[in-house]
């Protein structure tokens, strides 16, 4: 291959990891933002980049802006099980309980 042919892919491949990294500081600032203790809100952020696509962490960084808006971490919580994208909603419940517990599922 040609350096004019790796360039559209070298830049495809920057843009994801960029897009990839946004979402991952986006979430991270978010779960402490709902009262998650930053080592849990680092932990689980580290589960879901493993368990989840970039699309499906773009995704959930982007349903996570409406979790501001919640009266407590509980009710912020119950909003993140209820996304629309059920790989999601398991990887949050996953990643939650193997942070706290300690316990990898």
């Amino acid at each position: 291959m040609t350096g004019r042919q790796l360039a559209p892919i070298l830049g495809a491949i920057l843009m994801v990891a960029g897009c990839a990294t946004a979402a991952r500081i986006t979430l991270q600032d978010r779960f402490r933002a709902i009262g998650l203790p930053a080592q849990t809100a680092d932990c689980m952020v580290d589960e879901l980049e493993q368990r989840l696509s970039g699309e499906d962490l773009q995704d959930l960084a982007r349903y996570t802006f409406q979790l501001s808006r919640s009266d407590s971490t509980f009710a912020a919580i119950r909003s993140l099980m209820s996304i629309d994208n059920p790989r999601a909603v398991t990887a949050i419940g996953e990643s939650g309980i193997s942070c706290v517990s300690g316990f990898r599922l």
